[in-house]
């Protein structure tokens, strides 16, 4: 099975660089962002499998950068998780909106994460 690739967009340092270990032992690919504008970039430059992406972002909202992805036929199979500090309700429209595949509020579980990602599906 080849390796499965995520690009995590979080301006959060400790946030990324925990999701970042998480991942790598499950052994994924990672990739990093700071922030909206360099994810969205890094998404074009690097199809990953799967994004997890914070909605607060400097730039370019999680919101936006899904937005831009998801409308655009050679990245719209990215699967695209939304964290966010806010009430998932408050998010509804954006959500919708945006077409991410999930949204999910802060604090979470890793493990909660990775089921709601199906990364274990073939």
């Amino acid at each position: 099975m080849e390796e499965k690739s995520v690009l995590i967009i979080e301006n959060d340092v400790a946030v990324r660089n925990h999701l970042s270990k998480k991942f790598n032992n499950l052994g994924m690919l990672v990739i990093t962002a700071e922030e909206g504008y360099e994810g969205y970039v890094r998404a074009c430059n690097e199809s990953p499998d799967f994004i997890v992406t914070e909605t607060l972002l400097p730039n370019l909202n999680g919101f936006k950068v899904s937005y831009l992805l998801k409308h655009d036929e050679r990245y719209s199979d990215i699967q695209i998780t939304l964290l966010t500090p806010n009430e998932i309700n408050i998010e509804r429209q954006n959500f919708e909106t945006c077409k991410a595949n999930v949204i999910m509020k802060k604090p979470f579980k890793f493990s909660e994460l990775v089921e709601e990602m199906k990364l274990n599906q073939a």
